[in-house]
Protein backbone atom coordinates (compact mmCIF):
# COMPACT_ATOMS: atom_id res chain seq x y z
CA UNK A 1 0.00 0.00 0.00
CA UNK A 2 2.79 2.25 0.98
CA UNK A 3 4.20 1.85 -2.87
CA UNK A 4 1.17 2.83 -4.24
CA UNK A 5 1.14 6.04 -1.64
CA UNK A 6 4.62 7.08 -2.73
CA UNK A 7 3.78 6.35 -6.74
CA UNK A 8 0.93 8.63 -6.57
CA UNK A 9 2.54 11.27 -4.22
CA UNK A 10 5.46 11.36 -7.09
CA UNK A 11 2.79 11.54 -9.90
CA UNK A 12 1.00 14.45 -8.17
CA UNK A 13 4.36 16.36 -7.78
CA UNK A 14 5.03 15.93 -11.53
CA UNK A 15 1.68 17.28 -12.57
CA UNK A 16 2.06 20.20 -10.39
CA UNK A 17 2.82 23.19 -12.93
CA UNK A 18 6.26 24.88 -12.28
CA UNK A 19 7.94 27.48 -14.15
CA UNK A 20 10.96 26.54 -16.03
CA UNK A 21 13.76 28.37 -16.94
CA UNK A 22 16.35 27.96 -19.88
CA UNK A 23 19.73 29.66 -21.06
CA UNK A 24 20.38 32.00 -23.00
CA UNK A 25 21.27 29.97 -26.12
CA UNK A 26 17.56 28.42 -26.12
CA UNK A 27 15.36 31.48 -25.25
CA UNK A 28 18.10 34.47 -25.89
CA UNK A 29 19.01 35.62 -29.08
CA UNK A 30 19.88 33.19 -31.65
CA UNK A 31 22.53 35.36 -33.13
CA UNK A 32 24.30 35.48 -30.34
CA UNK A 33 28.87 34.56 -29.20
CA UNK A 34 26.95 31.84 -27.11
CA UNK A 35 24.59 30.31 -30.00
CA UNK A 36 27.12 30.41 -32.08
CA UNK A 37 29.65 28.58 -30.20
CA UNK A 38 27.40 25.57 -29.11
CA UNK A 39 26.32 24.88 -32.54
CA UNK A 40 29.97 24.94 -33.44
CA UNK A 41 30.72 22.58 -30.15
CA UNK A 42 27.38 20.26 -31.43
CA UNK A 43 28.86 19.71 -34.59
CA UNK A 44 32.46 19.35 -33.67
CA UNK A 45 31.37 16.53 -31.40
CA UNK A 46 29.11 14.96 -34.20
CA UNK A 47 32.17 15.19 -36.41
CA UNK A 48 34.57 13.21 -33.79
CA UNK A 49 31.46 10.79 -33.43
CA UNK A 50 31.39 10.19 -37.59
CA UNK A 51 35.60 10.46 -37.55
CA UNK A 52 35.59 6.78 -34.83
CA UNK A 53 32.79 5.62 -37.10
CA UNK A 54 34.47 5.87 -40.01
CA UNK A 55 38.20 4.83 -38.12
CA UNK A 56 36.77 1.39 -37.32
CA UNK A 57 35.43 1.09 -40.46
CA UNK A 58 38.64 1.36 -42.30
CA UNK A 59 40.25 -0.88 -39.43
CA UNK A 60 37.89 -3.51 -40.48
CA UNK A 61 38.29 -2.91 -43.90
CA UNK A 62 42.44 -3.23 -43.54
CA UNK A 63 42.05 -5.96 -41.49
CA UNK A 64 40.16 -8.28 -43.64
CA UNK A 65 42.06 -7.39 -46.73
CA UNK A 66 45.38 -8.44 -44.87
CA UNK A 67 43.75 -11.66 -44.07
CA UNK A 68 42.87 -12.26 -47.15
CA UNK A 69 46.43 -12.17 -48.83
CA UNK A 70 48.55 -14.48 -50.31
CA UNK A 71 51.79 -15.61 -48.12
CA UNK A 72 54.55 -13.59 -49.38
CA UNK A 73 57.01 -16.34 -51.46
CA UNK A 74 59.78 -15.62 -48.25
CA UNK A 75 57.21 -16.97 -45.70
CA UNK A 76 56.65 -19.20 -48.64
CA UNK A 77 60.11 -20.77 -48.72
CA UNK A 78 60.41 -20.92 -45.46
CA UNK A 79 57.33 -22.98 -44.85
CA UNK A 80 58.38 -24.96 -47.37
CA UNK A 81 61.82 -25.49 -44.97
CA UNK A 82 60.45 -26.18 -41.95
CA UNK A 83 57.87 -29.03 -43.43
CA UNK A 84 58.50 -32.74 -43.30
CA UNK A 85 59.83 -34.25 -46.04
CA UNK A 86 57.42 -36.97 -47.87
CA UNK A 87 57.82 -40.10 -47.44
CA UNK A 88 58.04 -42.06 -50.85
Amino acid sequence: MSRRLVLLLTGAFAAIPAKASACAVCMGDPNSYLADATNSTIWMLLGLVALMFIATGLTAIFLWRHARAPIPPHLQFVESLTNEPEEC
